[in-house]
């Protein structure tokens, strides 16, 4: 049984909502009270009761982005309340804050049943690929340094920004947003078009990881964050960087 929060200024107004959802089997907790303190920034131990929260149509979008900034730490599966579903740009905005989807007030019981069971599978998929361990190749004298070589020589121009971004992010101890590497990629930022190129980037880099014997999760989606290098990959490639410098040194005073 899956627990659902509900945020909003008229609990009444609900009613057709709740109904839907407690036909899926779902414990609901309708609330403005709740509300109201996340406004004021107060967080509920009560909220690791829930996986979802539904924030309604009764919310303005600046409440929306508080309440998403509040709970950004948090494991839950926020979906909003709308009477019209925004447009792609729109969507990649809201995304970027937390969101991870949307309904309607006229979003059938067979639609909002699929699209949960959807966010719900994709999310156990991506901890389930967190969960699995990352493997390299067979370490020799040299063998991490002449990896890492053919790995750089085989990326593209654009891939290599992208890797360089993550490896920057990750030392910096933060995860890298879809926004921050659109803006950085290209001139005119989070457009839905580069949005989609980007995912494509991030699925090549990944691909290019595996050609050169390195398997598993190198590259961890954080659904409606960003992106964040595994802690594995990282340390590998620290380690094969400082052995390649090393490399490079010897062979320039020798």
């Amino acid at each position: 049984m899956q627990h659902v929060l509900i945020l909003t200024k008229n609990p009444l107004a609900e009613e057709p909502l709740i109904h839907k959802l407690q036909r899926m089997n779902n414990e609901i907790f309708c609330s403005t009270d709740l509300f109201n303190r996340l406004k004021k920034g107060t967080i509920s131990p009560f909220l690791s009761y829930f996986q979802w929260i539904i924030l309604s149509e009764s919310l303005c979008n600046s409440e929306v982005e508080q309440i998403l900034q509040l709970l950004s730490n948090h494991p839950l599966l926020i979906l909003r309340m709308v009477e019209i579903i925004p447009g792609e740009e729109e969507q990649s905005y809201w995304q970027e804050k937390g969101l991870v989807d949307w309904i309607s007030k006229d979003t059938s019981y067979e639609i909002l049943r699929e699209k949960m069971n959807e966010i719900q599978q994709q999310v156990n998929q991506d901890t389930f690929t967190d969960t699995q361990i990352l493997t390299f190749p067979a370490q020799g004298k040299d063998t991490a340094s002449n990896n890492l070589k053919l790995l750089i020589k085989s990326l593209s121009k654009t891939e290599k920004r992208v890797f360089e971004c993550l490896i920057q992010s990750y030392s910096a101890n933060k995860v890298l947003s879809r926004q921050e590497l659109c803006n950085y990629l290209w001139q005119d930022g989070s457009t839905s078009s580069n949005m989609s190129q980007l995912s494509c980037l991030i699925n090549k880099l990944k691909h290019k990881f595996e050609l050169h014997g390195i398997t598993g999760e190198t590259i961890t989606t954080l659904w409606g964050r960003g992106y964040k290098l595994s802690s594995a990959f990282y340390d590998y490639w620290m380690e094969g960087s400082q052995q390649l410098e090393e490399l490079n040194y010897y062979s320039a005073i020798n």
